[in-house]
C-alpha cells in the first residue's frame, strides 16, 4: 500500500490541482453570479474562494449533455463545446442549498455533465435534485473525468420515469459514469426512483470503466417495482479498474417487486479476464458494508453483502449478444459484511495502532521547517518539478503546513480565499508533548503534566470525508479539551510521523474548514527520531504528494 501521507493528500485537495500554475490561468468564483457564468466559459480552471448560498436559485446546471454524434458510441462521448472540460477546485468551501426541478431533464446536478474534467474538494450542503435520467447532485454524467474530495451533506436525488430512463443512472455524487475516477467522496443522501427504472447508488449510479476509491456512503435507496442495480455506494461498477476502500455504513435499501441486482456496495459489476474485450475483472479491495438493510418485494433475484451479481442474465445475453453473451467475473478481497465482522476488525486495528505508535511525539514541522533542512527540501522537490521550480515548490509546501492560527480566526482569515490558507499542524490547548502508551495517552508542557487519561476505541470516523480514521474517548469527566482523539492510521514506521486531532466535540472534528478546529490537524514527530527519520519525513511530502499535484496541473 502507498504510505501518502494523509495530510499533503488533504491539502492537495484543498490547495487543488491548480497550485503551482500561474495566476493567470485561474478564475476566482466568489459569488453565485460568478459561479453561474461558469456556463460561458466550460474550458476555464476555476477556484471557489467564499461559501455560496443558491438558496431562491433557479440552477442551471454546469455543463449540458449533448451527444457527439448519432452512433452507440458517440451517444456516450459528450460534445465538447457543451460539457464542462476545465477543472473546478472548491478549496474546501461549501455550496448549499441547491434546488433543480427538471423532472424531464437530463444529467442534472450542479455540474451537469463533465468531460476530461477534474472536480472537486468542496462540500455540498442541502442538495434536491429532481430529474429523468444520469443524474445527481454533485456531477450528473462524469465522462473521462476525476471527482475527489466531494462531501455530499443532506443530499437527495428524486427520479422521474419517462420512455428513455430504463437504464436511469442516480446517485448523490455521479449520476452516470464513464471511464472515470470517484476517489475520496463522502456521500449522506436518499435516492428515490420509480418503477422500471435502475442503477442507484448513493455515491455513484450507473458506473462503467469508473474507479471508485476511499468513498463513504450513508443514507437511503429507494426504488419501485421492476428495477434492478442497486447498491449503498453505487448502481453499478462494471468494469472498473480499481473499486478500493469503500464503505456503505448505515445505509437502508427497499425495493420493490420483481427487482434484482442489488449489492451492500454494489448492485453489480464485473468484467472479462480477455484483455481483447477491454473490460477489466471488477477487483473489490477493502470494501465494507456495515450496518446495511436490505428490504425487498416479491421475486427479487441477486443480493448480495457486497456485490449483489455480475452483469449477466439470460435477457442481457439475448438483447447484447457478444462478449455480454458469458458470465462476468468480479473479485471480492479483503471486504468485510454487516455489523459484526467489519466493527471487529476495526476494533483490532485501532487497538493495534495504540501499540505501533507508542513513544513521545513533538510538532512536526518546527523541526523538519528549520532551515538546516532547506537543501533535502529542494532536492527532493527538485527531483519531481524540475531545479527552476524546487525553491516555489518548497516554499509552498513548508508554508501550506506552518500555520500558527485556527478556528474561527483561521476562517475570519482564509474564508474569502484572498489570503489561501495554511494548516496549522502544532498541539493545540497547552501542550508541548504527547505521549502515546498503548490505551494511556497524556501530555505535558515544558516537563509539567497537562492531562492524562485512559481512552476506549469508538469506531470509525471520517475528516471532511477525505482522511479516514479512528475515534477514541475516555471517560474521565474532567478531560474537556482532550475527552476524544481521532486518530489517522499512521505509525513511525509507514510515514515516519502521525496525524491527529483531539477536542470536546465530535462533530466540529469531523469538520476541516468550520468549527472550532478548522484549519488544525495535529502532525507529531517522535522526540527521538534520527537524521534518517527526519529525512525520510521530508522525501515523503515531497516525492509523493508534490508528484500526484505534478501530474494533476492543467496543460498550459
Amino acid at each position: 500500500m502507498k504510505k501518502i501521507s494523509c495530510l499533503l493528500l488533504m491539502l492537495v485537495m484543498m490547495l487543488g490541482a491548480m497550485a503551482l500554475a500561474e495566476p493567470a490561468d485561474v478564475i476566482e468564483i466568489g459569488t453565485v453570479e460568478e459561479l453561474a457564468a461558469i456556463n460561458e466559459n466550460l474550458s476555464g480552471n476555476y477556484v471557489l474562494t467564499a461559501d455560496i448560498d443558491l438558496a431562491g436559485a433557479e440552477w442551471r446546471p454546469i455543463g449540458a449533455y449533448a451527444p457527439s454524434g448519432e452512433s452507440a458510441e458517440e451517444q456516450e462521448i459528450p460534445a465538447a463545446e457543451t460539457a464542462f472540460t476545465g477543472t473546478f477546485d472548491g478549496q474546501g468551501h461549501t455550496i448549499s442549498n441547491l434546488v433543480i426541478d427538471q423532472p424531464e431533464g437530463w444529467a442534472q446536478g450542479l455540474f451537469g455533465c463533465i468531460a476530461n474534467a477534474q472536480v472537486g474538494n468542496f462540500t455540498l450542503e442541502n442538495a434536491t435534485v429532481d430529474a429523468q435520467m444520469m443524474s445527481a447532485d454533485v456531477v450528473g454524467y462524469a465522462y473521462m473525468s476525476t471527482v475527489s474530495g466531494v462531501n455530499l451533506v443532506n443530499g437527495a436525488v428524486n427520479a422521474h420515469w419517462g420512455e428513455m430512463s430504463a437504464e436511469g443512472m442516480y446517485g448523490g455524487i455521479v449520476g452516470a459514469g464513464m471511464g472515470s475516477m470517484i476517489e475520496n467522496c463522502a456521500a449522506q443522501a436518499d435516492i428515490v426512483i420509480p418503477d422500471g427504472t435502475a442503477n442507484a447508488g448513493i455515491v455513484g449510479g450507473g458506473l462503467e470503466m469508473t474507479s471508485v476509491v476511499g468513498c463513504v456512503a450513508t443514507g437511503t435507496v429507494t426504488a419501485g417495482n421492476d428495477c434492478y442495480g442497486l447498491g449503498g455506494v453505487s448502481g453499478c461498477g462494471f468494469a472498473a479498474e480499481q473499486f478500493t476502500d469503500c464503505t456503505a455504513a448505515d445505509v437502508t435499501i427497499t425495493a420493490g417487486d420483481n427487482c434484482f441486482w442489488i449489492g451492500g456496495v454494489t448492485g453489480y459489476a464485473g468484467g472479462y479476464a480477455d484483455a481483447q474485450y477491454g473490460m477489466p475483472v471488477t477487483v473489490f479491495t477493502n470494501c465494507a458494508a456495515k450496518n446495511v438493510t436490505v428490504n425487498v418485494g416479491e421475486n427479487a433475484d441477486g443480493i448480495g453483502d457486497i456485490v449483489g451479481a455480475g452483469f449477466y442474465n439470460d435477457q442481457v445475453a439475448q438483447d447484447m449478444g457478444a462478449p455480454f453473451d458469458q458470465p462476468t467475473q468480479f473479485e471480492l478481497v479483503d471486504c468485510v459484511t454487516d455489523g459484526e465482522g467489519a466493527q471487529d476488525e476495526d476494533a483490532a486495528a485501532a487497538a493495534q495502532l495504540l501499540e505501533d505508535v507508542k513513544g513521545t511525539y513533538v510538532a512536526l514541522f518546527p523541526i523538519i521547517t528549520d532551515s538546516a533542512w532547506d537543501q533535502v527540501w529542494l532536492d527532493h522537490c527538485a527531483a519531481v518539478m524540475g531545479d527552476e521550480m524546487a525553491p516555489e515548490a518548497a516554499q509552498m509546501l513548508k508554508d501550506a503546513c506552518n500555520g500558527t492560527i485556527y478556528g474561527q480566526e483561521a476562517i475570519d482569515a482564509y474564508g474569502d480565499g484572498s489570503n489561501g490558507a495554511q494548516f496549522d499542524c502544532l498541539f493545540i490547548n497547552g501542550v508541548d508533548q504527547i505521549t502515546f502508551d498503548g490505551a494511556t495517552i497524556g501530555g505535558t508542557l515544558e516537563g509539567a503534566e497537562v492531562f492524562s487519561h485512559e481512552y476506549a476505541y469508538v469506531g470509525p470516523l471520517s475528516l471532511g470525508g477525505m482522511m479516514n480514521g479512528y475515534l477514541y474517548e475516555t471517560a474521565d469527566a474532567d478531560a474537556g479539551e482532550f475527552k476524544y482523539f481521532f486518530m489517522m492510521p499512521d505509525t513511525p514506521a509507514s510515514t515516519y510521523h502521525l496525524e491527529f486531532r483531539y477536542g470536546s466535540d465530535v462533530d466540529a472534528l469531523t469538520e476541516y474548514a468550520t468549527g472550532p478546529y478548522a484549519y488544525w490537524l495535529a502532525a507529531g514527530f517522535p522526540v527521538d527520531a534520527d537524521e534518517a527519520m527526519t529525512e525520510d519525513v521530508i522525501g515523503l511530502f515531497c516525492d509523493e504528494n508534490l508528484a500526484e499535484m505534478a501530474q494533476e496541473q492543467p496543460a498550459a
